[in-house]
């Protein structure tokens, strides 16, 4: 597994292959009495001409082909790792950022 950079706001992402084992995301803390305490932490997916599925803590995303996907990473009211895991690796970049 690797862990995948998460772009400050306002900053370039970078884009990196997705690891055959999975990867991880950093989740920041996210609200806490209604209110937002750090910006949301988004996860960019572009996958190539395979099937590929996507799930992200635990929770498996819709079939994409030929298509880039952004995806909400669950927050807590602490930091921590959030799993992300493929059904298969060809051509899929994965990169994150927060808004």
């Amino acid at each position: 597994m690797a862990a995948i950079t998460v772009a400050s706001e306002n900053a370039g992402m970078t884009m990196a292959a997705a690891s055959g084992g999975g990867d991880t995301v950093a989740a920041t803390p996210g609200e806490f009495g209604g209110h937002t305490i750090q910006g949301n932490v988004v996860l960019v997916v572009t996958v190539g001409a395979t099937p590929t599925t996507v799930t992200v803590d635990g929770v498996a995303k819709p079939s994409l082909t030929s298509q880039t996907a952004v995806y909400s990473v669950p927050s807590g009211v602490y930091s921590r790792s959030v799993a992300v895991t493929y059904n298969q690796v060809t051509s899929v970049t994965v990169g994150a950022c927060v808004l």
